[in-house]
């Protein structure tokens, strides 16, 4: 792609001022020269980390697009010094060009993140490498006015330019007007086509959300006058965040995403404006609230999202997610986006989730791409979900035909919240359709009903059919069933800033490829309750 000569600025007339706040921990460990991306890290005492060896391709990738610069800028002036050195260090090395970090996407969050957060650069360096760095950024914000079909089919890699090109055009860089019109023209775009009217991302993923919201609300920020559409759509992105958090403010993790930040969250909802509107099911997004005191459970009650934003789509039919007070206790293992795309992959998988899994088997089918990408994910179809109250709690239900191909049998499950948070119980039944005519395999089936747990909960189980889980924070709950085996089992978490060990719960047994599901084996009873 040829960009041509970019007039440079000699200052930048307006920064960018992004919601998110940065990890302090990671900024520290930037600050030793230890970098840390997914499960891969490597340590440089180098001020420049694209000077050595990395891992991987992938762990180069998420180096050069520097999302990292929140977090070291968290650290205030103490990191200022390090910022100025490692942008210095990668102008010198790739400001003009490089495979891996000219890619369209990986350009757009590095020229978002430099311009909301690398003031320290500019201020610290000497003339030439100043205008060097401006240079740069002009001829990175050239390239994304270029490539906009491109990223157009990349979703969030759309809106990431979208509102980098407007504070690129905030900012002064070449001809400041066009760049900031191509750039309202692509959230335009983005409020059209990306959201359900429920305000969920076609992706059904919350993190997608989360990130969506936070870079509009910056490019808004930016704008003097911000188009209609824009000023509409952020207040129904603002209220699905609400409805998609849990008992500590941050994300419940479905559709490969991470926890993201609950300090960021609360900071762009406080910029949002808009009415507030609390809603406890999304209708379009297919997420079930449930609260009862201190209890916070979001429940999966939909299929794989359209086919073109299914490419990180999880297996996760009827999996739920549950806080009590500020802490998670039962969750799905996550998948942040800096994690490898061999995990991330692993992570869709139904076994990742806290749901039942039939035969170790997808509760969903993946489309076969021929190596034109991630699998797509597809199905299943779910019906009779349904919400109900009374006097003593909300029960809410769904059912869901992704095992009926390979195994003749249908998984309904049925979630119970007391009002007064200390009970959550669960039923899950696999029910042969009265008019199925596909094969029916030959013996019990095995299912596995999966419990993973946060990395601050412990478990173990204490007697027959009974697991104890103890939190961090001091919460004690037992987890009862009827299910022949019950058995605490290790896991991963994916769901934080990095991978750490885990535990899960695991009630297994043999299903009946003919049983109806209203009694043993096909029904399953278990109940999570809040020890005194």
């Amino acid at each position: 792609m040829r960009l041509g000569d970019t007039a440079a600025p000699d200052h930048i007339e307006r920064w960018g001022d992004d919601p998110r706040v940065g990890n302090l921990e990671r900024g520290r460990d930037i600050l030793a020269g230890r970098w840390r991306i997914g499960a891969e890290h490597i340590r440089s005492e180098s001020p420049s980390p694209w000077a050595i060896a990395h891992p991987s391709r992938h762990f180069s990738a998420r180096l050069h697009a520097f999302s990292w610069l929140v977090d070291l800028a968290a650290l205030g002036p103490v990191a200022n010094e390090r910022i100025a050195a490692l942008v210095d260090e990668w102008v010198s090395a790739s400001g003009e060009w490089d495979e891996i970090a000219w890619d369209p996407e990986l350009t757009a969050e590095r020229v978002y993140a430099l311009l909301c957060w690398g003031r320290p650069a500019l201020e610290n360096a000497s003339p030439e490498r100043r205008l060097a760095l401006l240079r740069s950024l002009a001829r990175q914000a050239r390239l994304l006015m270029l490539a906009h079909g491109e990223l157009s089919e990349r979703h969030l890699g759309s809106i990431k330019a979208g509102a980098a090109l407007v504070l690129a055009g905030a900012a002064g860089l070449g001809d400041g007007s066009r760049l900031a019109e191509q750039g309202e023209e692509m959230l335009i775009e983005a409020c059209a086509k990306q959201f359900f009217p429920d305000g969920g991302h076609m992706s059904r993923s919350p993190e997608a959300l989360a990130k969506a919201f936070f870079d509009m609300i910056t490019a808004q920020a930016a704008l003097d006058a911000p188009p209609q559409i824009l000023r509409e759509t952020l207040p129904k992105l603002a209220n699905m965040l609400r409805m998609l958090r849990l008992g500590e403010g941050g994300l419940a993790c479905f559709h490969g995403g991470s926890e993201s930040s609950a300090a960021s969250i609360d900071a762009g909802l406080e910029r949002c404006g808009g009415d507030v509107r609390a809603f406890q099911f999304g209708n379009h997004s297919a997420f079930h609230r449930v609260e009862g005191g201190a209890m916070r459970v979001v429940f999966d009650v939909g299929a794989a999202p359209p086919l073109s934003y299914a490419e990180r789509a999880h297996a996760s039919a009827l999996a739920f997610e549950m806080s009590s007070e500020r802490e998670r206790l039962i969750v799905n293992i996550g998948a942040g986006r800096e994690l490898s795309p061999d995990a991330r992959q692993a992570a869709r998988a139904t076994n990742a989730h806290s749901t039942l899994a039939l035969g170790d088997a997808l509760s969903a089918t993946l489309e076969d791409r021929r190596g034109k990408g991630s699998p797509r994910m597809v199905g299943p179809a779910l019906d009779e979900v349904r919400r109900s109250s009374d006097d003593s709690g909300v029960t809410v239900q769904g059912r869901h035909d992704g095992y009926r191909a390979a195994f003749g049998l249908l998984h309904r499950r049925y979630l119970f919240i007391d009002h007064d948070g200390r009970n959550l119980r669960g039923i899950d039944e696999l029910i042969r359709p009265t008019r199925h005519k596909g094969a029916t395999p030959k013996g019990d089936v095995p299912y596995i009903i999966r419990f993973h747990l946060h990395p601050s909960v412990r478990a173990r189980v204490v007697e027959h059919q009974m697991a104890l889980l103890e939190t961090a924070g001091g919460q004690a709950w037992r987890l009862r069933t009827d299910a022949p085996l019950i058995n605490v089992e290790p896991s991963t978490y994916w769901g934080g800033h990095f991978p750490r060990d885990t535990q899960q719960i695991t009630l297994s047994g043999g299903a009946d490829p003919l049983g109806h599901g209203l009694a043993p084996p096909n029904r399953i009873r278990w109940a999570l309750a809040r020890a005194s």
